[in-house]
């Protein structure tokens, strides 16, 4: 008798779990979920496995036992059937599943009429060709900064990176400081560094097979890494955490060829008691990051050296020793820390040779998928946007307030903010920001530029892919 509630354990963990997977993790679209199951999850930070066993098994044994003696003693039999039902039907639209699934037998020809093709773009670089250090950021958003700045905190938990973008250059949505929006496909990590380095999406079709280890990684997508190899650029990408998670790896592997300095990199080096969160805190990561710059710098070829932190990684962050408790919420401070590590890191740049020929470009990976955070700290009707700043940019835009873009059109802007002239300033399904050409969400609008995203094209498929 009791095994036959093992169906109805199963259904309601699914049940807990999909409403708890968007508080926990903010899920941004069900292509989400779709990647990373087609993806390695090697590193994954395994707090998440204690808090949902806390917060979702324990939960959906509760409901079992009670389900058991509620069934046992006033419904018949079917009730275990329909409750079944009903929890995977619930389950199943809190994730967009339903949603997932029409669009899989959805066409549509937003490839064909906006999308660049970066293969058939001329491209011309300066003479004297720039630096590049891309800092990702890990769920950096304007939403940081203080309403007084654009934000939505009542003062300022990244003054430093706030002044970076008043001081140089930063793209924003509003009058004040604003960034990009982000979209599907691009609203995870590497569903981010992605769009910003190619123009392109990860809306994954469910049939295909093309993000396993040994298969090229969105092969037939010219993006950034190729382009600066072509140019003769050493390139390098430092994380703290395995790059294989999440297919970061597979990626910079298949364009490139990029240096990949990771976890694993100097995992030997490392005391005893690690991995710590993610593998490695920032605190080291941007004593790395020095180290690996001021090796490149010293070769004559130019350099592109790209990072991505992880201190401020959705759900709680991590607390290093540099922890402050200033402000009430635990991911504030960690947000606060994390903008005094930026701005010392910057420092030392501008301190150092190279900076006279070197381009910085700081930008949130996507949005914070902090849900439980967000959804405490701030207002819900604020538009949040993935903060930006570029430091010693080559070129002048004309106009870099109250624009409508996304992750996609830094793909260009990066490479104009180098002094690379681009034909026609399109690239994937980015725009150069440093030109007067309109992005896609100024022609059609942000709504119907994410809808049209979710659907199947065959051009993704035979170009892209």
């Amino acid at each position: 008798m009791i095994l036959a509630y093992i169906p109805v354990f199963v259904c309601l963990t699914l049940l807990v779990s999909a409403k708890w997977s968007f508080s926990y993790f903010g899920l941004s679209c069900f292509e989400q979920i779709i990647f990373h199951l087609k993806v390695p999850l090697e590193g994954t930070n395994t707090e998440f496995i204690t808090d949902w066993i806390k917060k979702c098994g324990i939960k959906a044994l509760g409901l079992t036992i009670i389900v058991y003696f509620i069934q046992s003693w006033f419904f018949p039999h079917p009730f275990v059937f329909i409750l079944c039902a009903a929890s995977l039907i619930w389950a199943a639209h809190t994730v967009g599943m339903f949603e997932w699934i029409i669009n899989q037998f959805r066409k549509t020809d937003l490839y064909e009429t906006y999308f660049v093709d970066t293969n058939t773009v001329k491209m011309t670089f300066p003479e004297k060709k720039q630096n590049l250090i891309y800092i990702f950021v890990e769920s950096l958003e304007t939403t940081y900064t203080s309403k007084e700045n654009g934000g939505d905190y009542p003062e300022d938990l990244i003054p430093r990176l706030s002044r970076l973008g008043k001081e140089h250059l930063n793209f924003s949505h509003q009058e004040q400081l604003g960034g990009a929006h982000v979209l599907a496909g691009t609203g995870w990590t590497t569903g981010g560094i992605v769009a910003q380095t190619s123009g392109v999406g990860l809306t994954v079709p469910l049939t295909s097979h093309r993000f396993k280890e040994g298969v090229p990684f969105l092969e037939k997508t010219k993006t950034l890494q190729d382009i600066l190899h072509e140019e003769g650029y050493q390139q390098e990408f430092c994380i703290g955490s395995q790059a294989a998670f999440g297919g970061r790896k597979f990626y910079f592997d298949t364009h490139g060829p990029v240096k990949i300095f990771d976890y694993n990199t100097v995992k030997n080096q490392l005391p005893a008691n690690y991995p710590v969160f993610w593998g490695f805190e920032d605190e080291k990561l941007f004593a790395y990051a020095k180290e690996e710059i001021t090796k490149m710098a010293s070769k004559d070829q130019p350099f592109h050296f790209s990072m991505l932190t992880v201190d401020t990684h959705h759900p709680k962050g991590y607390k290093d020793r540099h922890y402050q408790n200033q402000y009430p919420e635990r991911l504030s401070n960690i947000i606060h820390e994390s903008d005094r590590k930026i701005g010392e890191f910057i420092q030392w740049i501008q301190a150092q040779p190279f900076y006279k020929d070197t381009t910085i470009v700081i930008c949130g990976d996507h949005t914070s998928m902090a849900e439980e955070y967000i959804s405490h700290t701030y207002d819900p009707s604020y538009d949040r946007t993935t903060f930006n700043t570029i430091i010693h940019a080559k070129n002048k835009p004309k106009q870099n307030k109250n624009r409508k873009f996304t992750s996609f059109d830094f793909f260009p802007t990066v490479l104009s903010a180098m002094g690379v002239k681009i034909e026609g300033d399109r690239l994937g399904f980015g725009t150069n920001l440093f030109s007067d050409q309109k992005t896609i969400p100024e022609k059609i609008g942000y709504k119907r530029f994410d809808k049209e995203l979710r659907k199947q094209s065959k051009y993704y498929w035979e170009h892209i892919l």
